[in-house]
């Protein structure tokens, strides 16, 4: 003899399984979450908030003017300490971000294979011209890790005379921010203050000699005086 099937499910008992296991991974992922964090960001701790909460009065000085041509530059709420890289000077030394400590200072991640990063170069030698000082420096690094040739070449090219040529041939710099997340792509450009504070970050290009830009460091660099 043939067994007889079973009776199918009603609908309402299916709606009530589904809704056991969507409250049981729903907790799951709840303890996940906690005991992982949210991925490629540390947690900020109340030594980097004391550490930067003088800061605060510089980003609030240069919010209003992230508009027109840096519009798109976000400004820290809270502004945080910037991990410590490392990366190769002018001389070809290794030289940490904490060098830069004292200064306002423009760190833009750039490579010769990256369209937008050539075409703002221009912009950032001119900005550096206008606006830099010995409070104030445009930090252009290069992350080129082959034809290590094509980065100072491309500089010559475009008549850059006022950019100190930084790079990181390994782009270990790169790396070590996306991890955090900080860096999605290229280019990538972060206002830092003398403290070494994050006071704002900008993904992708922007026109560096505008207006917008010379006030938003303008505004930074006086904030940032004692």
């Amino acid at each position: 003899m043939t067994e007889p099937s079973p009776a199918p499910a009603s609908p309402e008992r299916n709606r009530a399984t589904l809704a056991i296991f969507a409250v049981a991974f729903a907790a799951i992922a709840a303890v996940l979450y906690v005991k992982a964090g949210t991925p490629g960001k540390k947690a900020e701790s109340a030594a980097d908030r004391a550490a930067c909460a003088a800061s605060a009065k510089i980003a609030a000085a240069a919010e209003p003017l992230a508009r027109g041509e840096v519009a798109a530059m976000a400004i820290a709420r809270q502004p945080e300490p910037m991990q410590d890289v490392s990366f190769n000077g002018p001389d070809g030394k290794p030289v940490t971000l904490a060098a830069f400590k004292g200064r306002t200072i423009l760190l833009n991640l750039w490579a010769t294979w990256c369209v937008p990063c050539r075409s703002e170069m221009p912009a950032l030698d001119r900005l550096q011209q206008a606006a830099g000082s010995d409070r104030f420096e445009v930090v252009a690094v290069n992350v080129d890790t082959s034809r290590l040739d094509r980065p100072k070449a491309l500089l010559d090219e475009i008549g850059a005379r006022t950019l100190r040529f930084y790079s990181d041939p390994k782009a270990d710099i790169f790396f070590q921010m996306r991890q955090n997340g900080k860096v999605l792509g290229l280019p990538t450009t972060f206002l830092i203050d003398p403290a070494g504070c994050q006071i704002g970050l900008l993904s992708g290009p922007a026109a560096w000699d505008s207006a917008e830009a010379k006030a938003l460091v303008a505004a930074a660099v006086s904030a940032a005086a004692p």
